[in-house]
């Protein structure tokens, strides 16, 4: 039987991306930058470039602010090399200030992040029109629902700019065995009934660890075998821990009191993924009383990890912080003048609130174990709902129909190592 000749036609290559933004420090930005390389090298549907923006901050260097990643995947995203703009057909901007697109630039996406919302400040062009940055194929990106309500109320068009939440790694960020917490939970000298809480945001007032302080010491009197666990912040923008104590003793004899301090730790700035991985899971409740955030990547985290979160409601963690394992301190929304900046917005957590939650959680860690398994088991599964490989599809299909970027199937990620980290160098206060 005669068959028809067919055409074989060539494979068409796949467009290339170039993801403008920071990479090899753990500031925000980059690490969001860098978890989407890793996320869209997996998708699998562009070919990959980058071009680095100069850090905010000059003293940033990969030597003080290593990002953490294993070498494997620090070595897939050290290798993107840089393409000009005109050879590029999309661009992914992740770095701030916001900077417009270029008038020669492809269609771009560009990352866009406010606590409490946008200033002039913000910007690279100040005087440059909004529709700059969304005119023709271009959009902005932003994690959450908050933050897109902040960039609505500074006047962006609401069709221009799309929600892409943040994600987790799974295997980065799993729950620790049981050898493994007991040997994290000594290193950190956490006794067995000790109730230890954590945060590791910049102390910072929108961050709230001025409410976190003052919570901890009203619960450390009704629960002396509690500790908290902070990371320390000089390396990244100067600001100490111990500069929140000083401003919260002021005003709280509690806090001066020398058995409080005690129950603190500092951790030093620098911790891989790994050794995150190891803190969240060593400890038992991981607080977040925000003021206002973009989305607050450490609690998605520390949920992955298995471990419970008590978070501010009303702001971006609405997002993806509910059912078990979770628990929201009842806040208050505002909306006004800080300092000079105007029309801003943010939640005030109510500090009773925040108290009566971290004592429930006192409460339940030596006292409840059932009750601490299903948070447990619950926090889990509401990460795991929240892959950065969602968020690489929900990119690759903003950018796809200005790019012409082909559908692949994602590949699976590597495994991560399981070794214990070490967190040798935790200093008390």
């Amino acid at each position: 039987m005669n068959t028809l000749p067919h055409k074989v036609l060539p494979l068409r290559p796949r467009p290339r991306l170039l993801i403008q933004g920071w990479r090899g420090v753990h500031h925000s930005f980059a690490m969001v930058n860098q978890h989407q390389i890793l996320a869209l090298a997996r998708h699998g549907g562009f070919e990959l470039h980058h071009h680095d923006v100069a850090f905010l901050m000059p003293h940033w260097n990969a030597s003080n602010l290593d990002a953490g990643f294993d070498a494997q995947r620090q070595s897939l995203i050290a290798s993107l090399s840089d393409l000009p703009l005109e050879q590029a057909d999309a661009v992914l901007r992740v770095a701030a200030p916001l900077a417009a697109p270029s008038p020669a630039s492809p269609p771009a996406l560009t990352f866009a992040v406010t606590e409490f919302g946008l200033d002039a400040k913000g910007f690279a062009q100040p005087e440059a029109a909004l529709s700059d940055w969304t005119c023709g194929e271009h959009r902005l990106v932003t994690p959450s629902r908050w933050s897109r309500d902040r960039l609505l109320d500074f006047g962006f068009e609401e069709q221009r700019v799309h929600v892409v939440p943040h994600g987790v790694d799974g295997e980065a960020f799993s729950p620790s065995s049981a050898p493994e917490r007991d040997a994290n939970r000594a290193v950190l000298g956490l006794g067995e009934g000790t109730v230890a809480f954590l945060n590791v945001g910049v102390p910072t007032w929108n961050k709230g660890l001025d409410l976190l302080v003052r919570a901890f010491a009203r619960v450390h009197l009704a629960y002396p075998d509690t500790r908290l666990v902070l990371k320390d912040a000089r390396a990244l923008y100067g600001l100490s821990v111990e500069q929140v104590l000083r401003d919260a003793a002021a005003t709280d004899p509690a806090v001066r009191e020398p058995a409080f301090l005690g129950a603190i730790t500092v951790l030093p700035t620098s911790l891989t993924q790994a050794q995150l991985r190891a803190l969240y899971g060593a400890v038992d409740c991981y607080v977040s009383p925000y003021r206002a955030e973009g989305f607050n990547l450490p609690v998605l985290e520390a949920l992955a990890c298995a471990t419970p979160v008590v978070v501010s409601s009303g702001g971006a963690t609405d997002d993806f912080c509910h059912g078990a394992g979770v628990s929201r301190i009842a806040s208050v929304f505002h909306r006004g003048d800080l300092g000079n900046k105007s029309n801003c917005c943010w939640v005030e957590p109510q500090i009773d609130a925040l108290v009566a939650l971290m004592a429930e959680a006192a409460s339940a860690g030596p006292n409840r174990p059932e009750t601490r398994s299903a948070q447990r088991s619950g926090a889990r599964a509401n990460a795991l709902a929240h892959p950065w490989d969602r968020a690489a599809d929900a990119l690759a299909r903003l950018l796809r129909p200005a790019a012409g970027a082909t559908t692949s199937a994602p590949a699976s990620a590597q495994a991560f190592a399981t070794a214990l980290p070490d967190l040798a160098g935790a200093h008390s206060i």
